[in-house]
């Protein structure tokens, strides 16, 4: 079974809150029948949402089951090489990335695993080893169907 690296954006389409979105149909054919992976930048991103929405204890628990589902990439020595590299390239093409999403363009660089992304700012990168997979147009607009 294939392995696909979900952004944040697109993990957050699959939790229960956001059932009715109607990205989650576009997305869900890239996710059918693979392994979904998430890094542990996006586990920490999850956790800030319900930080900064106050979450009770309950919609915690919740969010750790939901988090659970997945197969969550850690940190390690290797990553974070990758890390400086992707965001070197970034600079150099003249489009830095912010940390956060960096560290999630390099676990799939590093896993060599194409990244399910709803994120504008990861549209038409050119960075060695990345597989951006998105329904967003070239402009980080709209969406492709």
């Amino acid at each position: 079974m294939s392995v696909v690296l979900l952004d944040t954006s697109v993990t957050s389409l699959l939790h229960p809150r956001k059932k009715a979105d109607a990205l989650r149909a576009w997305y869900d054919p890239h996710m059918r029948g693979r392994t979904l992976a998430i890094s542990f930048q996006t586990v920490a991103e999850l956790w800030d949402w319900a930080e900064n929405n106050k979450w009770g204890d309950k919609a915690r628990e919740g969010l750790d089951a939901f988090v659970r589902r997945f197969l969550v990439i850690p940190y390690d020595y290797e990553l974070a090489k990758t890390w400086a590299r992707v965001m070197s390239s970034a600079r150099t093409n003249g489009r830095r990335l912010e940390a956060g999403d960096c560290w999630i363009a390099a676990t799939a660089v590093h896993r060599g695993i194409p990244l399910l992304t709803h994120d504008r700012h990861m549209v038409g990168r050119t960075i060695s080893g990345l597989d951006v997979v998105t329904c967003l147009d070239s402009e980080g607009r709209g969406d492709r169907h």
